[in-house]
């Protein structure tokens, strides 16, 4: 899993097995949209190279939730990076370190560690990216389908 460039300030780890990166008990420095810009290359390469592992993650869920029923599943891969690329910058929050609404993902000014940014991005850019039966996916299963796909939260 190589989503980071040779000689890059980012350093991250990822389990083979997972998408998101390993989370350190560190608090890291403030976030900037300079560190946002940096973080939104990854989760780019990130959503491009594991289309298959978060596809299986989402059929997991149908397959947990939905058995018998037919259920056609819709991706917008696109969507999602084009709000990863209007990531900006927020105030700080003492509730969360992220938001989203279908079109951009704020990220607050809070300290946040690399991997923590890059995982606060890349868990935004995973709600409103699949649709079942053209219907949202709550919230809960979005959730759960970013816990399948390493989501460590504390």
């Amino acid at each position: 899993m190589k989503y980071i460039k040779k000689g890059s300030k980012v350093k991250v780890k990822w389990n083979s097995k997972n998408i998101f990166p390993i989370y350190k008990d560190i608090s890291g420095s403030h976030v900037s949209q300079k560190r946002i810009n940096r973080a939104k290359n990854i989760v780019i390469e990130i959503l491009n190279s594991e289309k298959n592992k978060i596809d299986k993650a989402f059929k997991k869920l149908i397959n947990k939730k939905y058995k018998d029923k037919n259920i056609i599943i819709k991706y917008y891969y696109n969507s999602s990076i084009q709000r990863v690329k209007n990531a900006k910058l927020s105030k700080e929050s003492d509730i969360i370190d992220a938001e989203t609404d279908d079109n951009i993902i704020w990220i607050c000014k809070n300290k946040l560690s690399d991997a923590h940014l890059i995982g606060a991005i890349l868990h935004e850019s995973i709600h409103y990216l699949a649709r079942f039966n053209n219907k949202e996916i709550c919230e809960k299963d979005e959730h759960y389908v970013m816990e399948l796909l390493g989501e460590k939260l504390n």
